[in-house]
């Protein structure tokens, strides 16, 4: 099991030396683990040959901190200057990497998305009038639970199942930083994709299956969308 100060030691790898987050060794362990899957999803579109880069909700460039969300909030919000990641594929429409913000549902209902990498073109148009991103313009997103001193209830599973009918049913991803038998053989028979015991202290080094799995997603992405 992963405590928080070795999360944060993975979540300052991404950054550049002179950029730090804002998450601390006091930040709640669920805020700095969804900040780790985070992590984990730059690190899969970096290996697939994204380029990189920091920027605020104004556009500007991190130069000093990454704010993250700590509560779920709308991609709009100026109450703190929140950071994203920009992802750009070669010949590809550009992507950005978010932690904590409202997706539009299918059926109009906002639900909060732990992790998500959504269109660039669909994130400015949100900033511009105060909107919340479309799920179908979402490309990825994973519901981050850390567990770490209870066990993970089959309701956990069942909630997931519900949110995936109206947002997503592609590449919407379960991550536990613990294990969940119950969970996991829900998910297993309806076929969603999840990965339990999610840790960088992990001796089975789970994390790297998911890494990978994020990495397929932008593989495919890249072989669907690439411009001739």
């Amino acid at each position: 099991m992963a405590d928080v100060e070795r999360l944060l030691e993975e979540v300052r790898m991404v950054f550049p030396a002179t950029v730090s987050p804002s998450l601390t060794s006091n930040s709640r362990g669920g805020d700095v683990f969804e900040a780790y899957v985070w992590k984990l999803v730059v690190d899969a579109a970096e290996a697939e040959g994204a380029e990189i880069t920091l920027q605020n909700r104004d556009g500007s460039e991190v130069d000093e901190q990454f704010f993250f969300r700590t509560s779920p909030g709308h991609i709009s919000s100026d109450l703190h200057p929140y950071s994203h990641a920009v992802l750009q594929f070669d010949r590809c429409p550009a992507l950005e990497a978010h932690v904590g913000i409202y997706v539009s549902g299918k059926s109009m209902v906002q639900h909060e998305c732990d992790v998500s990498v959504l269109y660039r073109d669909e994130a400015e148009l949100c900033r511009r009038h105060g909107a919340d991103p479309r799920n179908s313009q979402v490309i990825l997103a994973a519901e981050c639970k850390y567990y770490v001193e209870t066990t993970m209830g089959v309701n956990l599973a069942r909630s997931f199942l519900g949110l995936s009918t109206d947002i997503m049913h592609k590449n919407r991803f379960f991550v536990g930083v613990s294990e969940g038998e119950t969970v996991e053989r829900l998910l297993a028979h309806h076929h969603k994709r999840y990965e339990t015991g999610v840790s960088p202290a992990d001796a089975r080094a789970r994390h790297l299956r998911l890494r990978g799995d994020f990495e397929k997603v932008f593989r495919d992405y890249k072989r669907l969308h690439a411009r001739r």
